[in-house]
């Protein structure tokens, strides 16, 4: 099964969600594509990107079979937790270059 962009963003969405709600109100990230994840204007702390990471990575192997490992990313892709959208672009580009697999 192929990766949909719309499905990747409810999986996106869902996991911050669950990262939000150990968040202060005034560091939750909103759901929205320009959203910042991490950086100068991101909420996402080294222990929160570690934790939203891993639910999209569990989620995704749900959802499509596939054990993904998110964190092992070429230099080119330095920049694909900068914000949602490019999080969700980097998330279809590795979902759909890669064959499933039993888990």
């Amino acid at each position: 099964m192929k990766a949909k962009k719309e499905e990747l963003l409810d999986i996106i969405y869902q996991s911050l969600d669950e990262v939000n709600e150990q968040l202060p109100n005034e560091a939750r990230i909103q759901k929205s594509p320009d959203a910042a994840l991490v950086g100068g204007d991101g909420g996402l702390d080294s222990l929160g990107v570690v934790n939203f990471v891993a639910l999209v990575e569990e989620k995704c192997a749900r959802k499509y079979g596939i054990a993904l490992s998110l964190t092992d990313t070429p230099s080119e892709d330095d920049d694909a937790l900068e914000d949602v959208g490019k999080f969700a672009d980097f998330l279809f580009r590795r979902l759909n270059e890669i064959s499933p697999v039993e888990l």
